[in-house]
């Protein structure tokens, strides 16, 4: 079982998640634009593992990018 954080920890784990988090959510939208479903999949979990973490955490953070668009098909793109 793991202790909890002092406000400080927390505080700046919450600083540090909230930029994880952003970036993930860029790759998502690059990898959607890009048409990649391969790249689209593992920034997708790389996004949701990322929430996962916040989540068990106590931080309650939301994905400000779609998380569940269809993947494109045959390496075409999306559109």
């Amino acid at each position: 079982m793991t202790a909890a954080m002092s406000k400080s920890t927390q505080s700046l784990f919450e600083s540090e998640m909230r930029k994880q988090v952003a970036a993930a959510e860029t790759a998502v939208l690059k990898a959607l634009e890009g048409g990649e479903p391969l790249l689209l999949e593992a920034a997708r979990g790389h996004l949701d593992g990322l929430i996962a973490l916040a989540h068990r955490n106590g931080l309650q953070l939301t994905p400000q990018v779609p998380t569940d668009p269809p993947l494109p098909r045959d390496g075409a793109a999306a559109g």
